[in-house]
């Protein structure tokens, strides 16, 4: 494990634009915890203070972080489709099969890099909604309230990267890969519209498109969505005086998703690999 590991530390810290996206990552969730303890958010002239609001509360700062952060996935995914189609560019790979790796040992060493990226960014966000919340927090709640959150966006990332080295080695050019994700998230998004539109038979308007059970949700990336959803926002806790957020527990079934998805796309990584002739 430590050879593969440094094979890939030496492949990635000498690849000037992987330096550039870690970095640019890591640096956007510093600023993006600093930044949002000073957002007031203004609507219709009316000043909202997000502290105020209970948006660093626990249980709802996992849920409000995790949400938030995930966005920056988007990075590291990027540095994971160029490292793997740069081996196929570069003809690292077939040199390192020449040296005697085997295709297993090169693509355990990807899923080792991939593991490694989950937990560095899932440390790193747990440091900083530890430090916001005991800092900023007004609950008598524990820290530990709500922190399933950070389990979940552990597995949320763990299957987008994985997801991403799926990608690379299936397209084995960074520009078809990247192409084929956005290609994938539009399908997705265009099947979960018609969906929608068939379940409320376009001229029903008593349902909320929100509380329809939705298939095209247990795609992909639509199960990787809704895994961490947006923070349910409730007016009545503004003038109880009491926070604006309502907590919700982690969904088990997108949980369980996730992890399959993470499973079957590890899986057929491994068979194209094997299979195709380098």
């Amino acid at each position: 494990m430590k050879r593969l590991l440094s094979i890939e530390w030496s492949k990635i810290f000498y690849y000037k634009s992987a330096r550039v996206f870690t970095i640019l990552y890591f640096t956007l969730l510093i600023l993006l915890g600093v930044v949002i303890s000073f957002i007031k958010p203004n609507l219709n002239g009316l000043e909202f203070n997000l502290r105020e609001l209970g948006y660093f509360n626990f249980p709802y700062i996992w849920q409000n972080l995790t949400y938030l952060f995930a966005i920056g996935k988007i990075f590291l995914g990027v540095i994971l489709i160029m490292n793997i189609t740069n081996e196929y560019t570069n003809g690292t790979l077939k040199q390192n099969l020449i040296d005697g790796l085997s295709k297993n040992e090169f693509l355990s060493s990807k899923f080792l890099t991939v593991l490694v990226l989950t937990l560095a960014s899932t440390a790193f966000l747990f440091v900083i909604a530890l430090i916001l919340g005991l800092t900023l927090s007004s609950t008598e709640f524990g820290f530990y309230e709500g922190i399933e959150y950070l389990g979940a966006y552990f597995i949320k990332l763990l299957f987008f990267f994985t997801f991403c080295t799926f990608l690379g080695v299936l397209l084995r050019k960074s520009v078809f890969a990247l192409l084929g994700f956005f290609v994938w998230w539009i399908v997705e998004g265009i099947i979960s519209v018609v969906e929608v539109l068939i379940k409320l038979n376009i001229t029903d308007t008593g349902k909320n498109p929100a509380d329809i059970t939705l298939i095209s949700n247990y795609l992909p990336l639509g199960s990787s969505s809704s895994l961490i959803p947006l923070t349910k926002f409730d007016i009545a806790g503004i003038l109880m005086n009491k926070s604006a957020f309502v907590y919700s527990p982690v969904d088990k079934s997108y949980l369980f998703t996730c992890i399959l998805y993470t499973i079957v796309f590890a899986l057929l990584s491994k068979w194209i690999l094997k299979k195709r002739d380098l």
